[in-house]
């Protein structure tokens, strides 16, 4: 059975050609006592039925490529076992390779605390639908912990195009979006993040957190003054790079976010995984005589003006048209040498529900997501949330010097959280 490679498959794939990212979602959860390893490999091998897509492999030729399903048989290990911390650390950061099947894998570190990590290939879906794959997986380990017979009687696979959010726009609203959206979309700051010139590098994932005691002051903050969490986050971001990078208030600092485009949807129930994120460039006036308040408020007000305007659409426009107008070399030719990929970007993955990510009795201690591991010279700051807590993480191709420079970003982001 072949499945379409549908256009963000696409993009995500160019994404690694033109060395933006290597296209891998990534997550670890760390439990507080051990768990089922048997369960959690007959787990993983029922969602590759449940999302019968995951077990394709990528297959390009002179036409438009396309998913092609792989027998079980032939899928290599879906989950690895180790008593070795540095074998499992190591597979966090590891790639899935496109033209194999299956498109996940996992490795289960075994110690007095059970760890586990998965790694997704990024062209199948975002973060959002990363994030529903994991409850996925959750619910069968605990449906299966008490009855191990059982067999899922559904599956997830539906419409996976951008036609999902399209369909839910008007005509009018596209075109507003493609020419008022235009200088919110697909643009570039000409700053880099300070990086280590050395050629060689590997593939790291650095984290900070930010404990329950600061993340609940932070909540009381934003509904003190009708603000959101991405709004005091990206203002801590904005301010700390303005110092950090030396940049003139009079210059222009403007910094990509995802938008989660399925905020058009009237109907969100997951029946399918797929890439329904866009981008949006958001701009502030920087002054440094500014309040912590004063940038907050800032953001606040641009990100409002954005979201009353059908924030992130005209990506979705342009590569809805791009690829519906041209064949797919010639798609992928004008995508790959237009697009801007951000020097310096944010991603608010959002919230891990521990309501949702339940692991039978097996409690979880910690918990993270992340995206893509980005190539030099792009710099990516991403947040998620679990149990109260804030996960910062930074994921990068560099060397020792580049991990410093990103350890003190972090203590300065810490700092710039003036809460």
């Amino acid at each position: 059975m072949n499945y379409n490679a549908e256009i963000f498959d696409q993009v995500q794939f160019l994404f690694k050609v033109t060395g933006f990212n290597d296209h891998q979602l990534h997550c670890v959860i760390n439990f507080q006592g051990k768990i089922d390893k048997n369960i959690m490999k007959k787990a993983m091998t029922l969602l590759l039925e449940v999302v019968p897509i995951l077990g394709s492999a990528y297959v390009t030729n002179n036409g438009r490529p396309y998913w092609e399903k792989v027998d079980a048989s032939k899928y290599e290990d879906l989950i690895i076992l180790t008593e070795n911390e540095a074998e499992f650390n190591n597979f966090i950061t590891s790639k899935l390779n496109e033209l194999v099947a299956p498109q996940m894998k996992a490795c289960l570190l075994t110690s007095a605390k059970d760890s586990l990590t998965i790694i997704m290939n990024h062209m199948f879906c975002d973060a959002a639908d990363f994030r529903e794959y994991l409850y996925l997986l959750s619910d069968l380990y605990s449906k299966l912990v008490k009855n191990p017979s059982y067999l899922p009687d559904y599956k997830i696979d539906g419409d996976r195009s951008l036609k999902r959010i399209n369909k839910q726009i008007s005509f009018k609203d596209k075109v507003k979006a493609l020419i008022l959206q235009n200088k919110e979309s697909n643009k570039n700051s000409p700053y880099k993040f300070p990086m280590s010139k050395e050629k060689e590098t590997k593939p790291f994932i650095l984290t900070h957190k930010i404990p329950k005691d600061r993340y609940l002051l932070i909540k009381q903050y934003c509904k003190k003054y009708k603000v959101t969490f991405n709004d005091v986050v990206l203002a801590a971001y904005y301010r700390v790079l303005y110092n950090m990078l030396n940049i003139d208030p009079k210059n222009d600092l403007s910094i990509p976010i995802m938008v989660d485009m399925r905020r058009n949807l009237k109907v969100k129930n997951v029946d399918a995984l797929c890439n329904l994120s866009s981008t949006a460039i958001t701009h502030i006036d920087h002054n440094n005589k500014d309040s912590f308040y004063d940038t907050v408020v800032k953001v606040n007000k641009d990100m409002n003006s954005k979201k009353s305007k059908a924030i992130g659409l005209n990506g979705f426009v342009k590569l809805s048209i791009t690829y519906k107008l041209f064949n797919y070399k010639i798609s992928n030719y004008l995508v790959g040498k237009n697009l801007k990929n951000p020097l310096i970007c944010m991603t608010n993955i959002g919230i891990l529900d521990s309501e949702k990510l339940i692991f039978g009795n097996s409690s979880i201690e910690d918990a993270f997501m992340c995206g893509s591991i980005k190539y030099k010279p792009h710099f990516q700051l991403a947040l998620t949330s679990f149990k109260d807590s804030i996960t910062f993480s930074v994921n990068l191709y560099g060397n020792p010097k580049d991990k410093e420079n990103i350890e003190y970003f972090f203590t300065l982001l810490d700092k710039g959280l003036l809460i």
